[in-house]
């Protein structure tokens, strides 16, 4: 199924940018006139499981 969004967010831990794409979810009970959108968490994922650098000053 094509993406329907895609959004970009920083990890708070090194700062590197992150896309995150987003599609229906099929599975979820929707009601009259709403979709579901599913984020695809496998970038997140693997990005936490990689070695990160010092954590980004706030």
């Amino acid at each position: 199924m094509a993406a329907l969004g895609k959004a970009t967010i920083t990890c708070p831990g090194c700062s590197e940018p992150l896309e995150l794409t987003m599609r229906l979810d099929p599975d979820a009970k929707a009601g009259p006139g709403e979709i579901v959108l599913k984020v695809d968490r496998s970038i997140v994922q693997a990005h936490l499981a990689a070695a990160h650098g010092a954590p980004a000053d706030s």
